[in-house]
């Protein structure tokens, strides 16, 4: 799969051609000149779009499974145009971000480097030093060895932190899509940033497939094609459950956090599906740039809270190396 900068990239350049009148085709081919790196992979799409493949499908094994589902609803129901521009833009932002939060890590990186370091010879000389000088100044005698006791303490306790561990990823790893996505939007800091992904990501994509003119039942027949593994494919069958059971599409949105609660209002005020899919499309337009808010918030914070972690460090150190020495002192007197 390609990394996120590729994936930007290839969607930026595809959405221009795209939008200054290239077809799909042409596209292809003025990449392959453009950027000699996309070179096998356009032409291996363009091949294959003239052998009647989708471009999702094309591009299926260099792309995150959100792009491709994306992709092949925009592809299938129209708005193939917008939904390229939309991850283009998504993607490059993105990277933006991530080359932000790397560029505000350095440095206290840099200041951890040299703690480490520091750390490093307090306990290999310094302390040693230490520990020396207040044997030869203080005899005393003990018949539990509490430094042995501390250690194999520390050892069963990481012992016991380990299995645990290893027995939540073993319970992880048989969870349903659904319910790790459930767990996802419910996490402190990260699980607000991931609900609005989610509001933008849902309502987008139904936006697409009511344009379409497809009522609720023939999205969930269309989302049945879906992997089963993916998150819209065991939406679309819960959807379809509630339907089959008379019950309204309201149940599902008050299960899941990650589902917009907003959803209720646009189903529920009896307008034409064109009407609702319009709603929904300004609607993601807002939740799109809500997440691009809430991302740079967060890499705003991430500096300060190093900053703080290395203060804590730096106490931490200067108390191993004054305590011993105060130990020592008392016991001299």
């Amino acid at each position: 799969m390609w990394s996120l900068k590729k994936q930007a990239i290839f969607f930026s350049i595809l959405s221009d051609l795209l939008s200054a009148g290239f077809s799909l085709r042409q596209s292809l081919i003025s990449i392959q000149n453009i950027m000699p790196e996309f070179y096998s992979v356009s032409h291996k799409v363009k091949k294959n779009l003239l052998m009647g493949t989708k471009i999702s499908d094309a591009l299926k094994e260099n792309i995150s499974k959100s792009t491709y589902y994306q992709l092949l609803i925009a592809e299938q129901h129209g708005e193939m145009e917008k939904s390229i521009k939309q991850l283009g833009s998504l993607l490059e932002r993105r990277v933006e971000q991530q080359n932000k939060l790397k560029s505000l890590m350095v440095y206290p990186m840099i200041l951890f480097f040299m703690l480490i370091i520091i750390m490093l010879g307090i306990k290999f000389w310094l302390k040693p030093t230490i520990n020396n000088f207040g044997e030869d100044s203080v005899r005393t005698s003990s018949i539990i060895n509490w430094t042995v006791v501390g250690k194999y303490s520390l050892i069963l306790v990481a012992l016991i932190i380990v299995l645990y561990v290893l027995k939540i990823l073993r319970w992880w790893s048989k969870q349903e899509t659904i319910t790790r996505h459930h767990w996802y939007s419910q996490l402190l800091i990260i699980g607000k940033i991931y609900r609005q992904y989610s509001y933008y990501y849902l309502s987008f994509n139904l936006s697409l497939l009511l344009r379409s003119g497809l009522d609720l039942k023939q999205i969930c027949s269309f989302l049945n094609e879906f992997d089963k593994q993916s998150l819209l494919y065991q939406l679309g069958q819960q959807l379809r459950e509630l339907l089959d059971a008379g019950s309204m599409p309201d149940e599902l949105v008050k299960k899941y956090p990650f589902i917009p609660p907003e959803l209720k209002l646009f189903l529920n005020k009896g307008e034409t599906l064109e009407n609702i899919s319009n709603e929904l499309a300004v609607y993601s337009e807002v939740s799109y740039r809500k997440l691009l808010k809430l991302i740079d918030k967060l890499i705003e914070l991430v500096q300060p809270i190093l900053f703080i972690v290395i203060a804590i460090i730096i106490v931490g150190t200067y108390l191993t190396i004054l305590l011993p020495i105060y130990k020592t002192l008392g016991g001299l007197y």
